[in-house]
């Protein structure tokens, strides 16, 4: 079988700064990574030359997380209300990525309803997101939609299972507008295995961890691939069916009041032990070639 890329997303080495990744990474000579824009600087021009930086040093980007990422309020941003200048921002992030690393997929999330009003986020949702597609698209971007585990209902999203993020990819309807598929939020569904394989080609990027047997102690608790309780050969498995070939990209996020959070290690450890353990877990899926 062909061995897949193992890319790493910037929110696992959470507390180095980006000029930091960017020695890290290429000291692991990791495949791929994920940029997130938290970690550049604010200024337009003082961003642009660390892209460059990364560009220089050839690092490969499997995808994008932009600095305002969600439709509606969220966790990481709730200060702009407005899904319309949520989605200007957005654009500002398409701009600026697009001149360094252009057709890198780039991810949104839904963010939560206002007031619990279901229908207008998603019309709001439907609306927004197809013009932010024919924006990318006009970039030469793509978009790539991530629901979340029902554990972030109501406080990074409003839509919390595979069926309704396909729902709202399938309607929009843009070939630059797919999924982004991660492990940690879907894994429990009911027959997952078979619904990831019919995909058909949906799969933008995917990301990995594991979900602790003892269930999270926050909305944030992950394990290093492997040590958790998810079956990660057999989603392996059933997304190299779906026509996938992409990296798969290490997302780690953890709260550093937790008394083991795995953003107190040393960020070589984390990532060389899933590394290892994303790669054993590959070795099992029995994946055709």
């Amino acid at each position: 079988m062909n061995k897949p890329d193992f890319a790493v997303s910037e929110f696992t080495s959470w507390h180095l700064s980006f000029e930091e990744d960017i020695e890290l990474y290429l000291e692991l000579a990791v495949d791929a990574i994920e940029i997130c824009e938290r970690k550049l600087s604010k200024d337009f021009e003082l961003a642009r030359a660390q892209l460059n930086q990364a560009k220089e040093n050839k690092l490969r980007v499997s995808s994008i997380q932009p600095r305002v990422h969600a439709l509606f309020p969220d966790s990481m941003t709730r200060d702009i209300a407005d899904p319309v200048r949520r989605m200007a921002e957005y654009k500002k992030s398409i701009d600026l990525f697009s001149e360094f690393f252009p057709d890198t997929p780039m991810v949104t999330i839904s963010g939560n309803a206002p007031d619990y009003n279901y229908r207008y986020a998603y019309q709001t949702a439907l609306e927004l997101y197809s013009e932010l597609a024919d924006y990318a698209a006009a970039k030469n971007m793509r978009i790539m939609f991530e629901p979340l585990n029902p554990i972030l209902m109501n406080n990074d999203s409003f839509v919390c299972s595979l069926d309704d993020a396909l729902e709202l990819i399938q309607t929009i309807n843009r070939k630059n507008f797919g999924l982004m598929l991660d492990v940690w939020h879907i894994w429990h569904e009911p027959d997952i295995y078979e619904r990831i394989a019919s995909l058909n080609g949906l799969i933008m990027g995917v990301h990995i961890s594991d979900w602790p047997a003892q269930k999270p102690r926050a909305v944030a608790d992950r394990l290093i691939p492997g040590e958790g309780i998810i079956n990660l050969a057999k989603l392996f498995s059933a997304i190299q069916k779906s026509g996938y070939q992409g990296a798969y990209c290490l997302e780690i996020f953890s709260a550093d009041y937790l008394p083991d959070s795995l953003w107190k290690i040393d960020p070589k450890e984390l990532i060389e032990k899933s590394k290892n353990g994303f790669y054993k877990a590959w070795r099992q899926s029995n994946v055709e070639p």
